[in-house]
């Protein structure tokens, strides 16, 4: 599998730290010069608008996808190469999972939760094997990282399923570690 395209599950709103901002447009823009796609949930506002509006100023291709019942305000169809428009959030996630090669995960609040859930847990069920990263951006993901980790402590999931996720502090440790999956899923089918 090579991968060609990103989803990125993150908030409809910017948080309180600039810093989130800053890093949601810097993915936009690496995501468009590595020519990958964009796939993400269609959003108009805060940390999802801010990455799929850089990802195509720096000429990259999105691929948005929205629920019509959703409270969140989508983009327009003008401002993406793509808008779909799917009737629940349970479509949206199923869709969104099969158009991606790989997960990033910014901050954001509960529906990012809930996504990356489902990405987590269906990679341990067997259900794909695409990588997976939390970007950690000024700790961000610190107390849930710390949860993950408990969850091996207190014998609720094997220490080897959390491979499934990686928690890195910045984008281009992100995007060498997705390159490197593909390498990486090659070797191990080799044996």
């Amino acid at each position: 599998m090579t991968v060609q395209s990103i989803a990125v599950f993150m908030g409809a709103q910017f948080g309180n730290d600039p810093e989130y901002t800053i890093i949601a447009e810097k993915l936009g823009q690496l995501i468009a010069e590595k020519k990958l796609k964009l796939v993400y949930g269609g959003g108009r506002d805060g940390l999802m608008g801010a990455t799929a509006l850089s990802t195509m100023a720096h000429g990259g291709e999105v691929i948005g996808i929205t629920p019509n019942n959703l409270a969140e305000d989508a983009i327009s169809p003008e401002q993406v190469t793509r808008l779909i428009e799917v009737d629940s959030m349970s479509e949206r996630k199923d869709l969104m999972m099969r158009y991606a090669d790989a997960f990033v995960v910014l901050p954001g609040g509960f529906g990012t939760l809930e996504e990356l859930a489902q990405v987590l847990s269906w990679a341990k069920i067997g259900l794909h094997d695409k990588p997976l990263v939390l970007l950690n951006i000024n700790g961000f993901y610190d107390s849930l990282w710390a949860w993950l980790k408990e969850t091996v402590t207190k014998g609720f999931v094997a220490e080897h399923e959390l491979q499934h996720v990686q928690l890195f502090d910045n984008i281009d440790d992100t995007l060498i570690y997705i390159n490197q999956f593909n390498v990486l899923i090659h070797e191990t089918n080799d044996y």
